[in-house]
């Protein structure tokens, strides 16, 4: 099986890099003139600077990500419980209102007749109740090539709104502390991409969601499976 985080090396790196560049051009720490074609050693020389300091940037804010346990990410991410991890109601929301077309409500209960027969009346019990019930069925099909697909995308959109989050501060830090001059346009730009980057990561943890059962309905029961 492939590394579950191998984005961290590719996409992941590649977005914080992007942005470092945008950082530096933004505030004129690196020019770009319709003359500087004629000018290779003056390129050459900021090309070098701006690969030093992209690259530098990406391990500091690498490094500053890593701090964050998943749990603190999966509390960034949903708000502080503003918002519910998919898990945590995927069963309810089928049966309430069942958008997937790979599978129905019905489907779904004569699979695992158990799991809507014992679900808690109590909300907060409910959530956790069904968030260990979906990991459970998860862990059984963890190795099947579309769930790991689906979780690498999912924990990649959620390392890189961590990463956008990450970059916000520090420019906050470094602008108060006067290291470069405030641009409204580039604190504009982290702002709009965390919220960009927070509904995608979102979505596709809820597509990683309603692919475990997906998966799960499709694939035959086996006789040690049933419940």
């Amino acid at each position: 099986m492939k590394d579950l985080k191998d984005y961290r090396q590719r996409e992941q790196a590649m977005y914080v890099i992007a942005n470092a560049l945008l950082f530096l051009v933004v505030h004129n720490l690196i020019e770009i003139k319709a003359n500087m074609l004629t000018d290779i050693d003056r390129i050459l020389s900021q090309l070098f600077s701006s690969t030093v300091f992209s690259v530098i940037a990406f391990g500091f804010i690498f490094v500053v990500e890593c701090l964050f346990t998943s749990n603190a990410k999966e509390k960034l991410l949903y708000l502080f419980g503003l918002l519910s991890l998919p898990g945590c109601t995927i069963f309810s929301d089928v049966k309430k209102n069942n958008k997937d077309e790979r599978f129905s409500y019905q489907s779904l209960a004569d699979k695992h007749p158990t799991i809507y027969s014992n679900l808690p009346e109590d909300k907060k019990l409910r959530k956790k109740y069904e968030n260990e019930q979906w990991y459970l069925i998860y862990s059984k099909i963890r190795a099947a090539p579309m769930i790991h697909s689906s979780q690498r995308d999912s924990l990649m959109c959620r390392d890189i709104f961590i990463s956008t989050m990450v970059m916000l501060i520090i420019y906050i830090i470094v602008v108060v502390v006067c290291l470069v001059s405030f641009n409204v346009g580039y604190m504009l730009f982290l702002i709009a991409m965390l919220i960009i980057t927070n509904i995608g990561a979102n979505r596709k943890a809820v597509r990683f969601a309603y692919n475990v059962i997906a998966y799960d309905v499709s694939t035959p029961t086996r006789g040690g499976d049933k419940e």
